[in-house]
This record gives structure tokens, C-alpha cells and sequence, in this order.
């Protein structure tokens, strides 16, 4: 499985409204889209960004996906962004069976003084204890093997979760919508 997620600093003047009006409008193109396991439409309101988040079967329908014109249709409107992409080490559902009203987004460098084994079983560990909290709906663990860094992605049923994040680098998105009802395998 394959994590990826670009964002996009909207113009002043593009409002939440209009970035609602832009989920609901491009949301029925992902119906059927081969390879896709989840979409997250989120929006950062501080700055004003718009970062989706894809999970993906493979590789290859990411690819496929950043080819065709659903893609296309974000680069004529906002240029063509920065795409990133992850592994995923580890995704579970959490506790609450409510749809996600906010994500937070952990990244954190693997120090090259680290064994890869054992931070490998400390983000298990840590996963596994998330997917416990009563108001998550999901978790990811992803690894960046680029960059070397680990992010950890959580999906609340809460706009205020009962979490404190732990790393560095800590990004919080508000859940417009997710494409697919989270149930199921991932």
C-alpha cells in the first residue's frame, strides 16, 4: 500500500465554502477508481491549504492517477504541486466508528544511529496503543525511505482528540470528507 498526498496553497479569496463546493463537485469522479482504498479531503484553515490525502493498492494506480485528468484538473487550476509519497508500514481502524472530522500528521527523522528494526517496533508498539483511543477512527504508519522520516497520520471523530502529539514536525487538518466509509480491510 502507497500514501500520497499534495497540498496547495489556495488564493486568498478561496474560502472553505468554495473548497466544499470543490469536494462535492470532483468527489463522484474518484466512484470506481481503480486501485484507490481512501481519499481524505482536508483542508488546513490557517493557511489556507488544501492537502488531500490518497491511499493507494500499489504504485501503479497512483501512477495511473497522476497521469490521467482528474490530476490534470489540480495542475490547471493551481499549478502543478509537489506530490509526496509514503510506504505504509502499518494502518488501522480505531475504536470510534464515526467518520473523521479532523487529521493530525506526525513526521519525525529516523537518526542513521538508530537501528531500523527497533524504531520499526516502537512505532508498532505506539500504533497499536493509538488504534485504542475511544475518538480514533484510524491510524498510519508511514515511512519516507527518501527522507528517512516517519510520519504518523490520525484520523479523529473529533475536532479536539484526546492526543497530544508526540514528534516534531505536527501538521492538523480539518476532515472536509472521506471517499470511502471506513470499514473494512484498508
Amino acid at each position: 500500500m502507497l500514501a500520497m498526498q499534495y497540498s496547495v496553497k489556495l488564493p486568498t479569496e478561496y474560502d472553505l465554502n468554495k473548497v466544499g463546493e470543490r469536494v462535492a463537485q470532483r468527489m463522484p469522479k474518484f466512484e470506481g477508481r481503480p486501485g484507490l482504498t481512501h481519499k481524505f479531503y482536508l483542508y488546513e484553515p490557517d493557511e489556507n491549504i488544501y492537502a488531500p490525502m490518497y491511499v493507494w493498492e500499489n504504485t501503479q494506480a497512483a501512477q495511473d492517477f497522476l497521469m490521467d485528468s482528474l490530476f490534470g484538473d489540480v495542475v490547471q487550476d493551481f499549478g502543478r504541486p509537489r506530490v509526496r509519497t509514503w510506504q505504509i508500514l502499518n494502518f488501522d481502524y480505531g475504536v470510534s466508528k464515526t467518520a473523521p472530522v479532523s487529521m493530525i500528521t506526525e513526521v519525525d527523522k529516523v537518526s542513521s544511529s538508530k537501528s531500523l528494526q527497533n524504531v520499526m517496533n516502537a512505532e508498532m508498539e505506539n500504533h497499536q496503543q493509538m488504534v485504542k483511543r475511544n475518538d480514533l477512527t484510524a491510524h498510519m504508519v508511514l515511512l519516507d525511505p527518501d527522507r528517512w522520516e516517519i510520519s504518523r497520520c490520525s484520523l479523529w471523530s473529533s475536532l479536539e482528540p484526546s492526543y497530544g502529539p508526540e514528534m516534531d514536525c505536527v501538521s492538523r487538518y480539518k476532515v472536509l470528507s472521506d471517499k470511502f466509509p471506513l470499514s473494512g480491510a484498508a
